[in-house]
């Protein structure tokens, strides 16, 4: 059975994956030209949001 700890931690590798795919995406569709973004901004956008894909899977034990 889940303990409120191991829920709100689960909701938290979520959340911070979440953040981080989603700039991925922004970063990825900026760098496609796709929208109205910068270069030097969405290959910024795109290392924050690996790093903090990175920091779920090697910190936080995976998303789940």
């Amino acid at each position: 059975m889940f303990e409120a700890d191991q829920a709100l931690r689960i909701g938290r590798n979520l959340l911070v994956y979440a953040v981080g795919v989603g700039l991925l995406v922004v970063a990825a569709l900026g760098l496609a030209d796709a929208i109205a973004l910068s270069s030097a901004l969405a290959a910024s956008l795109f290392v924050v949001g690996l790093v903090l894909v990175f920091v779920v899977h090697e910190y936080f034990g995976g998303p789940v």
